[in-house]
C-alpha cells in the first residue's frame, strides 16, 4: 500500500501562519528599546536641567534679577510653561537641548519645585512627566505610556535663597 501525500504548501502555509507573529514580536523588540532610550535620554536631560539649577545664583529667580531686590517671580512648584524668571527659563532650555531630536517635550510637563530638606538646607526637584507613543500595533491598543523622570539635588550655597 503506498500513500502519496501532497506537501508542497505545507511550508507556505507554515511561513504564512508564523511570519506576521516573528513581525510584531521584532516590532515590539524595537519598540521596548525605544522606550529605554527615550527614558535614558530623559534621565540625562533631567539631571543636566538639575545641575544648571542648583548652581543658579539666587538673583536669577528673583522679580529684580539686577540688583537682587524682591521676592520670587514665580510661586513652586511650577511648570516650564509658564517659566518667567531668567533661571528657569534657563533650566527649560537646558533640558529642552539635552533631550534634542529624541522627542517633542512641548506637550510634556516639566515641573520645578524649590523645597527644603529635613536639615534645613534648599534643595530642588525637578520632573518631566513624558508621554511615549509605541508604534508597535498590540502596544499601541493598549495606549500612550508615560514615563516619570525625577531628579532632586541639593542647592549650591552660592544659590541659596
Amino acid at each position: 500500500m503506498r500513500t502519496n501525500k501532497v506537501t508542497a504548501g505545507q511550508s507556505l502555509v507554515e511561513f504564512a501562519l508564523v511570519f506576521p507573529l516573528f513581525i510584531l514580536l521584532m516590532m515590539g523588540l524595537f519598540d521596548i528599546g525605544r522606550a529605554v532610550f527615550y527614558l535614558s535620554t530623559l534621565n540625562t536631560a533631567v539631571r543636566e536641567g538639575t545641575r544648571l539649577a542648583i548652581v543658579q545664583p539666587d538673583c536669577d529667580y528673583l522679580s529684580d534679577p539686577g540688583n537682587c531686590e524682591g521676592g520670587y517671580l514665580e510661586t513652586y512648584p511650577l511648570n516650564c510653561a509658564s517659566a518667567i524668571s531668567t533661571a528657569n527659563i534657563k533650566i527649560c532650555n537646558e533640558i529642552n537641548n539635552k533631550f534634542f531630536t529624541v522627542g517633542n517635550l512641548s506637550t510634556s510637563a516639566i515641573t520645578i519645585n524649590h523645597t527644603v530638606s529635613s536639615t534645613g538646607d534648599p534643595e530642588i526637584n525637578i520632573g518631566i512627566d513624558y508621554l511615549f507613543r509605541p508604534i508597535t500595533p498590540g502596544i499601541a491598543l493598549m495606549g500612550d505610556l508615560t514615563m516619570h523622570v525625577n531628579s532632586h539635588m541639593l542647592m549650591a550655597p552660592i544659590a541659596e535663597p
